[in-house]
């Protein structure tokens, strides 16, 4: 693709730069209530700006750094927040006794994926160092086990990218915006396109002609419609299509491959995303 033909309304994704050593947005780790994919932590912890638990994400972050003898002087939260029902009581002792600040936010209209999506949206300025900067949030949860709790992460993270996003539809969150908002599961990453072009950056996928040693990406990918209907034309696959219809109960995007260093996607509606990691950044089994 062609960098000269982007249009103003063109939305550019560069979703590997978080496990690249060069990249450049500034980031926050949200760690959810959800297993943790530890390899992907491994990776995008060096560089994360702080690192957030919703409430219950503690006691999965606590026994991460137990199991490996850290939980006193390795990583620590930087900050807990939720309506602290799920945390258990010894863990948000020990984290306290650190220093760690636990937010207890009651409101029951709100989830604790909500609240600390607004915790950062309120110090976003603070956190960057730059009144206009974005912050784009990392969010660490797992799709694999429950089918609903899956159905309910993407769920959050569709209402989310709409609400919070700087790059949303509707103009992001009452001044205060974040970044982009990607879900870094057991084996992928995953986010939501706005209407319009969306143009991804995909270097280093595993694709035929390209070495595979030290590869960010698998080849697969998927496209989604989670609101209804969609109509997408996209570029840089193996099995590209203009103007096709996609829908829940008919046909989707699923398993297509990465043929290009950069790949888009036209939709008039929001659609999910999802990539493969590479399989050392994938959660071990």
């Amino acid at each position: 693709m062609d960098p000269t033909s982007l249009t103003p309304q063109t939305k550019t994704w560069d979703p590997t730069q978080y496990f690249r050593q060069e990249h450049t947005s500034p980031f926050a780790l949200l760690i959810l209530n959800q297993p943790i994919n530890e390899r992907a932590y491994n990776v995008l912890k060096e560089h994360a700006k702080l690192t957030v638990c919703a409430d219950g994400g503690a006691n999965h972050f606590y026994e991460m750094m137990k199991a490996r003898g850290r939980e006193n002087i390795g990583q620590i939260p930087n900050t807990i927040i939720g309506d602290l029902d799920s945390i258990h009581a010894d863990i948000r002792a020990h984290y306290e006794k650190l220093g760690v600040h636990v937010l207890e936010d009651a409101d029951q209209y709100s989830t604790d994926f909500t609240k600390c999506l607004r915790y950062l949206s309120s110090y976003r300025a603070e956190l960057t160092g730059q009144p206009r900067e974005a912050l784009d949030v990392l969010i660490l949860g797992g799709l694999g086990g429950r089918v609903d709790q899956a159905f309910s992460q993407i769920s959050h993270l569709y209402s989310m990218s709409r609400t919070f996003s700087s790059n949303a539809e509707e103009g992001g969150s009452e001044g205060n915006p974040l970044g982009n908002l990607y879900l870094i599961s057991e084996e992928s990453i995953t986010f939501i396109l706005h209407p319009g072009e969306n143009v991804i950056r995909t270097p280093g996928a595993n694709r035929p002609g390209c070495g595979a040693e030290g590869h960010l990406l698998e080849e697969n990918v998927g496209i989604i419609p989670l609101s209804g209907p969609a109509r997408i034309t996209t570029s840089g696959f193996q099995w590209d299509v203009e103007d096709w219809r996609t829908e829940i109960g008919g046909q989707l995007s699923t398993s297509n491959h990465i043929r290009a260093d950069v790949v888009s996607v036209k939709s008039a509606v929001p659609v999910l995303f999802t990539l493969e990691l590479a399989s050392r950044f994938k959660r071990a089994r």
